[in-house]
């Protein structure tokens, strides 16, 4: 056996990665998806592809299923099974656009009514989160995560370029 498929240094290597500021925000990305999927299921019976779309929706509606696809890459099949049953439940619209054949996609009068709920739910989670953390620390982590979010989308950027 090598090294590098276990061994005696497998388990610090193990530890080094755990200590990873990166691979500590992925654990608490995960903790925060979980947690978030259990609540959005119970609180308003719906699926995380059906969260994400009003979520979409609520920033940028109206949008045709590819931009909506193309904002939330996903696949325009499962969105579009999606969306069907989200108009059957009567959270979100499809008309015709005006002139063309494509078809928008906007939140209802009760989707606007639910996204309401759900700002509220992800305010109070964010406070659940932070309570009790002082207000310089959060300052702190706010700038430190904007600095990390703007390299990381450099590196995306420099991975889709070596990509093509």
């Amino acid at each position: 056996m090598s090294k590098d498929e276990g061994g005696p240094n497998s388990a610090a290597r193990n530890a080094e990665l755990r200590g990873l500021v990166s691979m500590k925000m992925i654990h608490l990305f995960a903790l925060l998806r979980r947690s978030g999927l259990l609540a959005q299921k119970r609180l308003f019976d719906l699926s995380e592809i059906e969260w994400r779309i009003m979520v979409q929706l609520g920033y940028t509606a109206p949008l045709s299923l590819n931009g909506l696809a193309d904002a939330l890459v996903q696949d325009r099949g499962q969105l579009s099974r999606a969306v069907k049953g989200m108009v059957a439940r009567g959270l979100v619209t499809r008309e015709r656009k005006p002139g063309g054949p494509e078809i928008e996609i906007d939140l209802s009068d009760d989707g606007k009514l639910l996204h309401g709920k759900m700002i509220k739910l992800a305010v109070d989670r964010d406070l659940g989160l932070t309570d009790g953390i002082d207000g310089g620390a959060l300052a702190t982590v706010i700038e430190v995560t904007e600095v990390m979010i703007s390299r990381a989308e450099a590196m995306l950027d420099r991975e889709q370029q070596a990509g093509t």
